[in-house]
C-alpha cells in the first residue's frame, strides 16, 4: 500500500457503534472510536476486550473499526477518525520518525502511548512441501504478511532486507485467507506479527504439518540493531499444534495508544481499566498475562499521554518525566 503525503487510509472498516454515554468528569462528545484489527489476528480479540473494560469504567461507549492493524490505527488517530487503538513499538517508532514508506515521509505526532499491552512475535511458517526451513530459503519467494496496515506489512520486508534476504512478492491480505493460500501452494510462506499463537496460523497447523522458521541469535541481533523496537524472543515448544521444540524469533511490544486530545482524566481511566483487569485481558489474549516493560516504548521515541502516565504511576510503574508529552 502506498500513500501520498497526507493521504490517510480508509480501507473497508467495520464500525460497531452503540449509544454515546458520559460519566461525571469524563465527558466525550459521542462514542470513543477504537482501531483494532482483522479477524485471525490478536488485535481483533484484545481490542474489544479492553474496550468493554474501558466502557464500564467511563460509561462512554466504545465503537470499533476493524482496520488492518498497527500502522492503520496510527493513521486513523492522525486523521482524527479514531481516538484509541493498538500498535507495536516497532511501527510506532516508524511513525514518529516518518521513516517507513507507509508514512509517506510524514512524522505522525498525534498519538500517545497509554500502556504496554503484550508482546508480539514474528511468526514465519511454510508448508513442508516447499522445503523452506531457514530465512535464506525465503529469498525470491512470495510471502504473505497479513493485512494492509498491519505490523507485518510495515516491518517484515525491512527485517528480511536487514539480513540480506530479498523475497519475491510481498502480498497483503486477511490472515485467514493468506494462511489458506499458503496451504494451497499459492504463497511460499506467511510471516505474520502478532501474539503467538496467532489464530490463523494455529488453525492452519491443525491436521497439517508446517515448518516454523526461526532466527539464529546472530540474525536476531542484527535485525534488532537495524530496526528500533525489535528484540530476540522465544516461541516455546507447544505454542503451535505439533511444535515440539523452542523456536527463536524476533518480537516487539504491542501498545495501547490514544489521541493526544484525550482529556487526562479520560486517558487515565481507560488505562487503569486495563491495568486493574489484566487477568481478564489475558483470558482474551494469553500473551497479555504479564505486562511488558515500558522502557522499550520511550527508548524508541514514543511518548506517553500525561493521563496514562498518572495511571501507570498509581499502579506502581515508573514513568520518567522525559517519557511524557502533552
Amino acid at each position: 500500500m502506498k500513500l501520498a503525503r497526507r493521504t490517510i487510509l480508509g480501507a473497508g472498516l467495520g464500525l460497531a457503534c452503540a449509544r454515546a454515554g458520559r460519566a461525571a468528569g469524563l465527558a466525550w462528545p459521542g462514542a470513543l472510536i477504537m482501531g483494532t484489527g482483522r479477524p485471525g489476528g490478536s488485535y481483533a480479540i484484545f481490542g474489544p476486550a479492553w474496550g468493554l473494560l474501558a466502557q464500564k469504567a467511563t460509561s462512554i461507549d466504545i465503537a470499533y473499526r476493524a482496520s488492518g492493524g498497527s500502522s492503520a490505527n496510527l493513521l486513523l488517530i492522525e486523521e482524527g477518525s479514531a481516538q484509541l487503538g493498538l500498535s507495536t513499538v516497532t511501527v510506532a517508532a516508524q511513525a514518529r520518525a516518518g521513516s517507513a514508506s507507509w508514512t509517506a515521509g510524514v512524522k505522525l505526532n498525534r498519538f500517545r502511548a497509554l500502556f504496554p499491552a503484550y508482546p508480539s512475535m514474528l511468526q514465519i511458517v511454510s508448508t513442508v512441501e516447499t522445503g523452506i526451513s531457514t530465512l535464506a530459503g525465503l529469498a525470491g519467494r512470495d510471502i504473505g504478511v497479513g493485512p494492509a496496515g498491519a505490523s507485518g506489512e510495515a516491518a517484515v520486508k525491512e527485517i528480511l532486507t536487514a539480513l540480506g534476504v530479498v523475497p519475491g512478492r510481498i502480498e497483503t491480505g486477511d490472515y485467514e485467507a493468506q494462511a489458506q493460500a499458503m496451504l494451497a501452494g499459492k504463497l511460499a510462506a506467511c510471516a505474520f506479527i502478532g501474539a503467538p499463537p496467532l489464530p490463523a496460523i494455529a488453525a492452519a497447523a491443525r491436521g497439517r504439518k508446517l515448518a516454523l522458521i526461526g532466527f539464529s541469535q546472530a540474525e536476531a541481533e542484527q535485525a534488532g540493531r537495524v530496526i528500533p523496537g525489535l528484540s530476540r524472543m522465544i516461541m516455546k515448544a507447544g505454542t503451535f499444534p505439533g511444535q515440539t521444540v523452542d523456536v527463536s524469533s524476533l518480537g516487539t511490544i504491542n501498545i495501547a495508544v490514544g489521541t493526544a486530545e484525550l482529556p487526562d482524566t479520560l486517558a487515565a481511566a481507560v488505562t487503569m481499566a486495563a491495568l486493574k483487569n489484566r487477568h481478564l485481558l489475558s483470558a482474551a489474549v494469553r500473551a497479555a498475562s504479564q505486562a511488558p516493560a515500558i522502557a522499550p516504548v520511550y527508548e524508541a521515541g514514543i511518548s506517553f499521554h500525561p493521563g496514562a502516565a498518572k495511571a501507570l504511576r498509581e499502579a506502581g510503574i515508573d514513568v520518567p518525566r522525559k517519557a511524557v508529552q502533552a
